[in-house]
């Protein structure tokens, strides 16, 4: 795999314009140059040319990064911030043995997650009776098979396989822990060679981002990653729920395609859709590890948190398992976070 001194033409293209200022949630809240893009590859040009040393004040700046893509979808050298602090990443973490105990209690966390979804997959229901049209894999990621998704599939007459998935990696990839990354991403491929050439369906968003980037790591081919809302428009379902709802919705960072997802709240009836005041910021799920940096983490939440407010809404949904648990920890009550499939699949006639 790639490391950061593979990264050193991509670094040395930052023109330092200081246009990622205007789109970074921590330097908004900061205003420290150390916290944005362009601070970040200063240090690590400074790594690369033996000036530096990787250092706890390094990697905190490098955790200061949300990994939220806004800098990378602005910036006009076209430069992946988030995989060169991976990388970045990837330095520190090797030389620091509390970095390896914190992965190694996550992946303890992970692996007892996957047990209990397999344990809860044999209780999953299919139905080999109907004939479908067409034929998906169903990679559930963390979360586990979510029946919602099966159903909404299985009303469009696709047929859903759902193989023994464990997590796709991302977790461990932002963190630097890039043999562990290596790992899940070789046991998602040895998983898929078992069935035919169909396409993978995901229902969160950052499991969508990162398998479709496996190609790029792994050297393999791309893979055909689709997410369930893009089926939802493709077929045209008409969805109308039983009863109104007024809801909101959160663009999780990772969501490439929010025009699939937009359109199906505009467009099913009963449901009001109500657009919150920057409703692609991030939720700050970096942040919650980040307890030393709470100062600046509170005001993060608070924002997204009074956003959500404004609205006037009781239910807000997303389309990402981390950013509902982000989300859910500070409502403080005033609302309920929902999954958009599960809300669809609980509430349409």
């Amino acid at each position: 795999m790639k490391t950061l001194f593979d990264c050193k033409d991509e670094i040395h293209s930052c023109s330092k314009c200081g246009l990622c200022q205007s789109v970074c949630p921590i330097y908004k809240i900061t205003g420290n140059d150390c916290t944005v893009s362009r601070g970040h590859f200063i240090m690590l040009r400074g790594l690369i040319n033996g000036e530096l040393k990787m250092s706890k004040t390094i990697n905190r700046y490098l955790d200061l990064c949300l990994k939220c893509s806004a800098c990378t979808d602005f910036c006009p050298s076209g430069i992946d911030v988030v995989d060169i602090i991976a990388l970045a990443k990837a330095e520190y973490f090797r030389l620091n043995k509390t970095e390896k105990l914190k992965s190694g209690i996550l992946k303890f966390i992970l692996n007892s997650l996957h047990a209990i979804n397999k344990l809860k997959a044999l209780y999953f229901k299919i139905f080999p009776h109907k004939t479908f049209e067409k034929r998906v894999i169903y990679f559930g990621g963390c979360g586990g098979i979510n029946n919602s998704v099966i159903q909404i599939l299985n009303s469009m007459n696709i047929e859903v396989i759902t193989p023994n998935f464990e997590c796709c990696g991302f977790p461990f990839f932002v963190k630097g822990d890039m043999e562990t990354f290596k790992k899940y991403m070789e046991g998602f491929y040895s998983v898929l060679e078992k069935y035919g050439d169909y396409d993978v369906v995901v229902n969160c968003a950052t499991c969508e981002k990162t398998l479709s980037s496996y190609s790029k790591w792994h050297g393999r081919k791309d893979i055909r990653i689709k997410n369930v809302f893009e089926y939802i428009k493709e077929n045209n379902l008409s969805l109308e729920l039983a009863k109104p709802h007024k809801v909101t919705y959160h663009k999780p960072c990772n969501l490439k395609n929010f025009d699939n997802v937009k359109y199906i709240l505009e467009n099913t009836k009963n449901l009001e859709y109500i657009e919150m005041k920057d409703y692609d910021s991030c939720c700050g799920l970096e942040g919650i590890a980040n307890i030393k940096e709470r100062k600046i983490m509170s005001k993060l939440f608070s924002a997204k948190h009074e956003n959500i407010r404004a609205t006037g809404v009781k239910t807000v949904l997303t389309s990402c398992l981390a950013c509902k648990i982000t989300l859910g920890l500070f409502s403080w009550g005033k609302y309920k976070v929902q999954d958009f499939v599960e809300f669809l699949a609980k509430n349409v006639k």
